[in-house]
């Protein structure tokens, strides 16, 4: 089975693409889709170019690697930086979208159960997520960037709770 992890962004979209056969983990793919703010659009048009640009690097993404299942980072609003929030809820409505639209189960993990996940640690910074990632996959070098090896976590925590999930019917 292929997961895919995601940490969104409007700036910097995180993925990973991982194999999950039983309890082994293999990864496929990873990185980051950019997009660049426009100084001569306004912030609507140019929300709406950022996430059209980011919605068709990521369907490419979907049909090349099929994936069957996805994690993704919950995203949480705590009304600070509300420009900034809008523009990421729109990314993960998108990503939402993509993953609903080919049929993809797609389950939403918050940053501090995906660390747990990982390290063990709710509190876990970035580089003991990335140290984790590394050795949950079996790679020689932690994943870089970091919005990558959060994706590659968000996946890793998805592969680590499909048995129950199937069990259950849990996924949304």
């Amino acid at each position: 089975m292929i997961v895919v992890g995601l940490d969104p962004g409007l700036a910097a979209l995180g993925y990973g693409f991982i194999d999950v056969q039983g309890k082994r983990l293999a990864l496929i793919a990873h990185g980051v889709l950019h997009t660049k703010k426009s100084a001569d659009l306004g912030v609507g048009r140019d929300l709406v170019l950022r996430v059209g640009e980011l919605a068709a690097a990521f369907a490419a993404l979907l049909d090349h690697h099929r994936p069957s299942a996805a994690g993704i980072e919950e995203f949480r609003f705590y009304g600070k930086a509300v420009t900034s929030s809008l523009q990421v809820a729109n990314v993960v409505g998108m990503l939402r979208e993509s993953l609903r639209a080919r049929g993809i189960a797609v389950a939403e993990y918050s940053a501090q159960d995906i660390k747990r996940a990982v390290t063990g640690n709710s509190n876990a910074d970035k580089v003991q997520v990335q140290n984790m990632v590394r050795v949950h996959l079996g790679l020689k070098k932690p994943p870089t960037p970091e919005h990558a090896a959060d994706a590659l976590a968000a996946a890793i925590t998805h592969a680590s709770r499909l048995p129950l999930t199937h069990l259950t019917g849990a996924i949304q």
